[in-house]
């Protein structure tokens, strides 16, 4: 009777998941952090991302993977006090302007080309290198998102123009002509942060303008660049642009029929689908020159105690085709593997503008390196004072020279 109570109990232990070989103590669940702005905002990811991580999960039945809303403006700062503190996200989102930052900051992401094998890199877009930097791919490019002008159709009909210029200065002179509508003809990004600064490249690059050379040496002076300036200035002046708005303000703007133009990625269906506007409003065209890459992209922390499973999460999230096609119709955001645009939904002016965009993509010098943020901030330092009419354009952009040099020299 006792042997039988015996193996009642061994198999009720055994049943229970509290049995184990060498009488070791009960397997303990795997817990990993995602964390990303795609599930802080409505732009159509924060419930489409949670329920496939759940998807995921019931594969992966002794992992539970804790979702972490980190707001977009808040994500370079976070990610870093977290690395710096130990406890940074198994899996955490960043941005192709930030990707510098945080593949040069110290133990703070894996380099992936321990998992992305060739057969693997193959069957990718070439927008995955958009995860490299100086030979290390620090992350998994999530969605491939090359900037273009968005439109808004109604503005755009009746001021008279076709909404897709040939080149910059075709730009200007449509946004010219929204402006007699008594709009803002194209928003551009003028507040005093990091962002503003990055959409100013694909401004200057037309005119050979830059922050820094191939070299990394200031030429915010540049002629390119001063010339680039002055027409910014007065567009401001003449109320083609709105003055110092960040870029969720130009949205809600754009959305209200109050700006003609703008610079987005991708993500700007999800984002104007939040605002109440409809997809049938406006259109998007090719900027008329080189765009840089504002891709999505995942990267491994490289204090993750499960870097395997974590590596698993992000190669499901960013290949699983259920996923990523229900994403692209809630965001508009597109897939980084090739195949996957063989598919009907993948076949319209929207996808194939974004595509075209791709061959275009350029990384700004600032980008590598560490000193980025503090030297656009400068740089945008520099253009609100000339905005402000409190310096003139030469003069002020030397003196955003003289403070890059010493930022690089510390």
């Amino acid at each position: 009777m006792k042997r039988f109570t015996w193996v009642l109990l061994l198999v009720w232990l055994a049943g229970s998941g509290l049995l184990f070989a060498g009488g070791g103590k009960p397997e303990e669940a795997v817990k990993l952090q995602f964390a990303s702005w795609m599930v802080a905002e409505a732009s159509g990811g924060e419930v489409w991302i949670p329920e496939r991580i759940a998807a995921w999960e019931k594969n992966h039945p002794n992992v539970k993977v804790e979702i972490l809303p980190v707001a977009w403006e808040d994500t370079p700062t976070k990610y870093t006090l977290q690395i710096q503190g130990g406890t940074a996200p198994d899996v955490f989102t960043v941005e192709s302007l930030w990707l510098g930052k945080f593949a040069k900051m110290p133990k703070a992401t894996v380099d992936l080309r321990k998992y992305m094998d060739s057969a693997f890199v193959s069957q990718l877009v070439p927008a995955y290198k958009g995860g490299e930097m100086d030979g290390k791919l620090a992350g998994l490019v999530w969605n491939p998102n090359p900037w273009v002008l968005v439109f808004n159709k109604d503005l755009v009909a009746r001021a008279g123009v076709s909404g897709a210029p040939k080149d910059a200065a075709e730009v200007y002179a449509q946004a010219e002509a929204v402006k007699k509508l008594g709009a803002f003809g194209i928003g551009l990004q003028l507040s005093l942060d990091e962002y503003a600064a990055d959409t100013f490249h694909m401004l200057t690059w037309p005119d050979g303008g830059d922050l820094l050379d191939a070299k990394l040496k200031p030429m915010a002076s540049s002629p390119g660049t001063v010339k680039t300036v002055k027409l910014v200035k007065s567009l401001v002046d003449r109320g083609v642009v709105p003055f110092g708005e960040e870029v969720r303000n130009l949205r809600t703007l754009f959305a209200k029929n109050r700006i003609g133009f703008f610079f987005e990625g991708p993500w700007i269906a999800g984002v104007l689908d939040g605002e109440g506007m409809s997809r049938d409003a406006w259109e998007v065209s090719p900027w008329p020159g080189p765009v840089q890459p504002a891709s999505h992209i995942l990267c491994l922390a490289e204090q993750s105690k499960h870097q395997d499973l974590a590596w698993d999460l992000m190669k499901f999230i960013v290949t699983d085709e259920t996923t990523t096609k229900e994403y692209f119709k809630r965001t508009g955001l597109l897939p980084l593997v090739q195949k996957q645009y063989d598919d009907p939904q993948y076949g319209s002016r929207y996808v194939k503008t974004f595509l075209s965009a791709m061959s275009g993509m350029r990384n700004p010098n600032v980008w590598a390196s560490q000193k980025k943020f503090e030297i656009e901030t400068a740089f945008m330092e520099g253009i609100q004072k000339i905005l402000l009419a409190q310096g003139a354009v030469e003069a002020t952009l030397k003196e955003v020279d003289a403070k890059i040099a010493q930022l690089l020299a510390e």
